[in-house]
């Protein structure tokens, strides 16, 4: 089914009045000075009202994005329309699936699925992590695990900390010797 109107993705309307003080044959400005631009292809010209057929040989010339050209000569009062389809492209976009963003992503309200590459922030509760490491460059001040731990390099805490066994009593112990004066 065709589209009536501008096809989508292609961005806004840009609109452009000139009027004539007489013998113009090109239009580069509007009435306020601001200079014409236009991608071609995407222009349509309206001289009082009547749309103008643009291309080589017709009614005017819209070539080089800053200038309309071919015009018969204008009458003093002509008002010439302009208008503009500028082209859209939103900058800075990832596409749905793959992309790869090179900046720090703020997502306050959370972030649901997976996650490669570094975290930083504060973390309420990472679930169904399966992970074969997670690392942390900084402090890591708090975890709950549920199910093993397994630690191939041992665990290390600092001299103030302790590891609490909460579950077996007295699965092992720590037997520290102290030899003095020898």
């Amino acid at each position: 089914m065709a589209y009536i109107g501008q096809e989508p993705g292609l961005g806004v309307a840009e609109r452009y009045i000139f009027t004539a003080s007489g013998g113009e044959t090109a239009v580069s400005a509007d009435d306020s000075g601001l200079s014409l631009g236009y991608t071609e292809n995407q222009v349509s010209v309206y001289l009082n009202g009547v749309k103008l057929v643009v291309g080589t040989g017709k009614d005017c010339q819209a070539t080089n994005g800053s200038t309309i050209t071919g015009l018969s000569a204008l009458t003093a009062s002509d008002v010439v329309e302009v208008i503009a389809l500028s082209s859209f492209s939103p900058a800075d976009t990832v596409p749905k699936s793959g992309g790869t963003f090179t900046g720090a992503v703020t997502a306050s309200a959370g972030v649901v699925g997976n996650l490669t590459g570094n975290a930083s922030g504060t973390a309420a509760t990472v679930t169904t992590a399966a992970q074969p490491a997670i690392t942390s460059v900084g402090t890591l001040t708090a975890v709950t695990v549920t199910g093993a731990i397994t630690a191939n390099g041992g665990l290390e805490t600092d001299t103030n900390s302790t590891i609490k066994d909460k579950g077996r009593f007295m699965q092992h112990s720590n037997n520290i010797s102290w030899v003095m004066g020898g």
